[in-house]
């Protein structure tokens, strides 16, 4: 904030001043305020100050909005007041700036009022705050190395909050360099987790942990060579993001959160049903919070995981929630239209019956994929990555991978995950040597794959994906077998976007 209006006075060649209610009127001077009235300490008093003070003058009011409240009724009209042409006498230049951690305008003032928001600080003002906090530390920091790398480290921070970190590592280890960049990526976790919306990830998994999706990982290859400045004087577009739905347990995280290893891109997790609050407002200014700190920190992947329940009832949101719901979701595709920064959206969707059509329309996103259940060759690709992560390999155990592939038709990969991890708890308590071939098909056969409940909601997902997605693996998917007719369903389980529950019941 000092920056933007030490700006504003430099501009307008006059000098600023800041009041609180606490310590009441001060002057700026060149590198820091001078209490000039530290008895002016009510809104009415410094405004009369402002009206009578005869040289050219620029005043901030400091968290107006809390003597803008209903009990403060008259600091209003004081505005109002002071604002009328009459008041302006003479050919000075003044102004007030109303200052405010949110964006708060009295509906009084509505009218009268610009409304400038302050955004997160980019790179070259953080490192201008970097070297002012190793000028004041300079008897405690001994080495200074001010690199792109550390000033990327710090953004998404506030001017306060990057001036503690970099305090902090300076003061823990007496150096300010790259060495410094996990201690400022720490705090800047921990800042952005009190947000609540915002998860700062730091993922294992790679796209050799993906197993098949090969159409998939193809395109991801691509996108990721689209950010250098070759690629941008070549005429490539900055990607914007992918839509990835389909059969639940398939791969569709997974993938998320490897393009941003894939990448070297940081990854933030974004929750969209923390975005909505209950007091006015808040829900709106949440998701411009969010997205203005991804916009910061980018290059980045923003992952909305099952974005379909964050973004439910917006199309009821008028006589529901008065139209919060739908301000907040045309606030998110508005931003996913016209956002110039590379910040690449993965979105995953299980329930497209609850996906607003908008957001499946071209321009969203750079593609949709289908992910579907995995087919033989993706399978046995799937045993071999998760025995694998658990230091096997399949040819030393002797497995029959080719029957493995065929019990375990219809399994999506997080249910074969499931089967090895099994076996190998069976294998460990039966007192075995190692895992065995006969603990996989114990495991196989006492699994009921997620596919036999899903069987007709699978088939019908997958017609409708054919015109309108585009198919995250080329190779025939498993086989969505549907139950025998005879065996009870529960009332969820009627749940099928394609299917009404008149013709479950006439079967």
């Amino acid at each position: 904030m000092h920056g933007f209006t030490n700006y504003v006075a430099e501009v307008l060649g006059i000098d600023w001043y800041s009041w609180s209610s606490v310590s009441g009127l001060k002057v700026w001077e060149e590198k820091g305020f001078k209490i000039i009235n530290p008895d002016c300490v009510t809104l009415p008093a410094v405004l009369d100050i402002y009206l009578q003070h005869n040289d050219n003058m620029l005043l901030v009011l400091e968290d107006f909005h809390s003597h803008s409240e209903a009990n403060h009724p008259v600091n209003i009209r004081w505005i109002r007041e002071m604002m009328r042409p009459q008041n302006y006498l003479g050919d000075y230049k003044k102004a007030i700036i109303l200052s405010s951690p949110s964006k708060f305008v009295p509906e009084e003032l509505s009218k009268e009022l610009p409304v400038i928001e302050v955004e997160l600080p980019d790179r070259p003002t953080i490192e201008i705050i970097a070297n002012q906090v190793v000028d004041e530390y300079r008897n405690v920091c001994f080495e200074k190395d001010i690199t792109p790398k550390l000033l990327a480290s710090a953004l998404g921070l506030t001017v306060m909050e990057a001036r503690l970190a970099f305090a902090k590592a300076i003061i823990t280890n007496r150096k300010l360099t790259e060495d410094e960049i996990p201690l400022i990526i720490s705090e800047k976790e921990q800042i952005i987790k009190k947000s609540g919306l915002l998860e700062y990830f730091h993922p294992k998994e790679y796209l050799t942990h993906v197993g098949g999706l090969e159409s998939l990982k193809d395109w991801i290859k691509k996108r990721g060579n689209a950010y250098s400045d070759e690629a941008k004087k070549y005429g490539l577009n900055t990607p914007r993001g992918v839509l990835l739905l389909g059969v639940p347990g398939c791969g569709k995280s997974l993938t998320a959160k490897a393009i941003a290893n894939e990448w070297k891109f940081p990854l933030l997790r974004f929750d969209l049903g923390k975005v909505f609050g209950g007091i006015v407002g808040e829900s709106e200014r949440n998701i411009r919070y969010a997205l203005d700190v991804a916009k910061t920190i980018s290059p980045c992947v923003l992952w909305i995981d099952e974005i379909e329940k964050g973004l439910s009832g917006t199309q009821s949101s008028g006589r529901t929630d008065g139209g919060t719901s739908a301000r907040v979701f045309g606030t998110f595709l508005t931003w996913m239209q016209e956002k110039k920064e590379p910040v690449f959206v993965v979105a995953t969707a299980n329930d497209i019956s609850l996906l607003p059509p908008e957001l499946l329309r071209k321009g969203r996103f750079d593609e949709i994929f289908f992910v579907d259940l995995p087919s033989e060759k993706e399978r046995e690709n799937i045993f071999h990555i998760h025995l694998k992560i658990k230091n096997r390999d399949a040819e030393q155990l002797n497995l029959d991978m080719e029957k493995l592939v065929k019990e375990s038709e219809g399994f999506s990969g997080a249910e074969i995950e499931e089967v090895v991890n099994e076996a190998l708890f069976n294998a460990y308590a039966n007192g075995q040597k190692d895992l065995e071939m006969k603990n996989l098909l114990e495991c196989i056969n006492a699994t009921s794959p997620l596919s036999r409940t899903m069987a007709e909601t699978i088939t019908n997902l997958r017609a409708w994906a054919d015109k309108r997605a585009r198919k995250a693996s080329e190779d025939e998917p498993g086989e969505a077998k549907e139950l025998d007719k005879k065996v009870p369903r529960l009332q969820q389980e009627y749940k099928n976007p394609f299917i009404t529950k008149k013709s479950y019941d006439s079967e």
